[in-house]
Order: structure tokens, then sequence, then C-alpha cells
């Protein structure tokens, strides 16, 4: 009796591969540069915060006094 396997079974590609050098090198500088706009609009953010609470500050101690 002959058992088939299911679906492919070659050997895997080589990492070794130029092309597959150069297509993870792209992937990570993609994954870089979207993390770096992520960090961007977080340092935004925290600026815009940090601007607010400064308002709030100068508020509360011009009702102190």
């Amino acid at each position: 009796m002959l058992f088939y396997a299911a679906g492919d079974t070659g050997a895997p590609r080589s990492s070794g591969d130029s092309f597959t050098k150069r297509e993870k090198a792209q992937e990570d500088m993609y994954v870089r540069e979207k993390e770096k706009e992520k960090l961007d609009k977080l340092k935004q953010a925290l600026a815009k915060h940090r601007k607010e609470l400064d308002e709030i500050s100068k508020q509360i101690d011009q009702l102190g006094e």
C-alpha cells in the first residue's frame, strides 16, 4: 500500500538566496518605517497632552491667586 503526502513536499527555499535576503531586508525596512510613523504620532499626541496639562496648570494657579 502506498501513502501520498498531501500538499507540496518539495525542499524549502534556501535562506541564503539573494532574493530571499533582499525581500527580508525590504520587509524589515517597511516594518521599521511603520513603527517610526507610530512613534512619531505618539510623540505628537504626548506633546499635545503636555501642552493641555500646562494650560490647565496655569488656570489652576490663576484661580489660587
